[in-house]
């Protein structure tokens, strides 16, 4: 099938065509160059990246990623711009010899999609094919929970084992190697029976003090009243220390 392009040479661009299969004369117009701007991304590298305009939206990576390297050789990568509607394609060849003859694709030259070859898929079909993809299995999951899990309990079971052995083993003069661990969890730090007894007598002996401190009501009115007298009696004295020092300082010249 032969297309006449009505924008040939727009701002450098060449143009080729893209069909969705042969029963289909319903073809779109791409627009591409060399991709060269002052900031190359490594991405696309210079001298080798075809930067192409007006991607239809069935088009898939994979399928223009063949395509190209039908026509010019081997494509190592093919990045979309647009995720939605029609697309910006950068297409990375291997080397720059495909670059080059991607450019010389002549205006007339149409890409069929859908081949025996090449199965593009569109509407319903690439939707179920989406969400089937989308669809986790269950199986896999599990087996990789459990996977990840065994590795996990091994891996602390060898701690515990390690950290107990050099708890365990002392060295010639009698000294035992005292792990550090977490303070939570399975990791607590390691102390002696006495030295936990003591610290709940302690925590024991705070609770009850907290419990029975203003226990009855009577109590607490009589802290108040304490408290207050203090502040009255400590208002007093520094009023007369105030007046102490306000007649020294009076001035008396005979």
């Amino acid at each position: 099938m032969i297309m006449k392009s009505n924008m040939q040479n727009l701002k450098g661009f060449k143009t080729l065509w893209i069909g969705f299969d042969e029963e289909v004369t319903d073809i779109h117009q791409l627009f591409f160059k060399e991709h060269s701007i002052r900031n190359q991304e490594p991405q696309h590298p210079r001298g080798r990246t075809l930067f192409v305009l007006n991607v239809p939206p069935y088009v898939t990576k994979k399928a223009l990623q063949m395509e190209f390297t039908n026509i010019c050789g081997t494509v190592s990568k093919v990045y979309f711009a647009n995720a939605k509607g029609f697309k910006t394609a950068y297409v990375v060849f291997e080397t720059e010899f495909g670059l080059e003859k991607a450019l010389e694709i002549s205006d007339n030259y149409v890409i069929t999609l859908n081949t025996k070859g090449n199965r593009c898929l569109a509407g319903l079909a690439k939707w179920c094919k989406e969400y089937n993809f989308s669809i986790t299995n269950e199986k896999v999951i599990k087996q990789d929970i459990e996977a990840y899990m065994e590795i996990y309990e091994k891996k602390i079971a060898d701690k515990k084992a390690k950290e107990k052995a050099m708890e365990e083993a002392e060295d010639n003069d009698g000294w035992v190697t005292v792990t550090g661990r977490k303070k939570r969890g399975q990791f607590a730090l390691s102390r002696k029976q006495s030295t936990i007894n003591k610290v709940l007598h302690k925590e024991e002996q705070k609770n009850k003090k907290k419990q029975l401190l203003n226990f009855y009501t009577f109590q607490i009115r009589e802290n108040k009243k304490q408290n207050l007298a203090e502040l009255r009696k400590k208002f007093e004295l520094d009023k007369k220390r105030l007046q102490d020092l306000k007649s020294k300082r009076t001035f008396k010249p005979f």
